[in-house]
């Protein structure tokens, strides 16, 4: 079976969800932004290949930069403000963190779903619309079931 667009957006989805998570999960804990950058990298690479876009062309390099250094920019900024506040820092900073993770996801997996060559999956069915001709002239007068089981038999 071949992979279709439709199994990349799904793909990628769980891991910008997995990811943010994590973030969620372990950015209450000092000096979390150093291993969330990475885990940034990480989401980006694993999105990029999930619409198996593995061409490192310099649109794909700057995506890839600019997710490593806008994740470490948000992230210093969320650390800094928040995580000198004991429990409702560290909790804001967590969920700072998660939004940041999601916020990157989201605008990766935009990037790179433009960017995939996968198949479309979606069936368009073209409708005419010549007027009342098309139209049944009647309503089916009955409505017709079928049973599921013998006990509607």
């Amino acid at each position: 079976m071949t992979k279709t667009l439709q199994d990349a957006d799904r793909e990628a989805r769980k891991h910008v969800n997995t990811w943010t998570t994590v973030a969620a999960g372990t950015g209450w804990i000092p000096g979390s932004t150093i291993f969330l950058t990475g885990a940034d990298m990480a989401m980006i690479t694993q999105v990029a290949n999930a619409y198996e876009v593995n061409d490192f062309d310099m649109d794909h390099l700057k995506a890839l930069l600019g997710g490593a250094v806008g994740g470490v920019v948000a992230g210093n900024v969320i650390a800094e403000v928040t995580g000198m506040i004991p429990l409702v820092g560290w909790a804001a900073k967590s969920a700072g963190m998660a939004a940041k993770a999601k916020t990157i996801g989201d605008a990766v997996i935009k990037y790179f779903r433009e960017r995939s060559q996968l198949p479309d999956a979606r069936v368009t069915i073209g409708l005419d619309d010549d007027g009342p001709d098309d139209q049944p002239s009647e309503k089916p007068k009955r409505k017709t079931s079928i049973p599921l089981d013998e006990a509607e038999v």
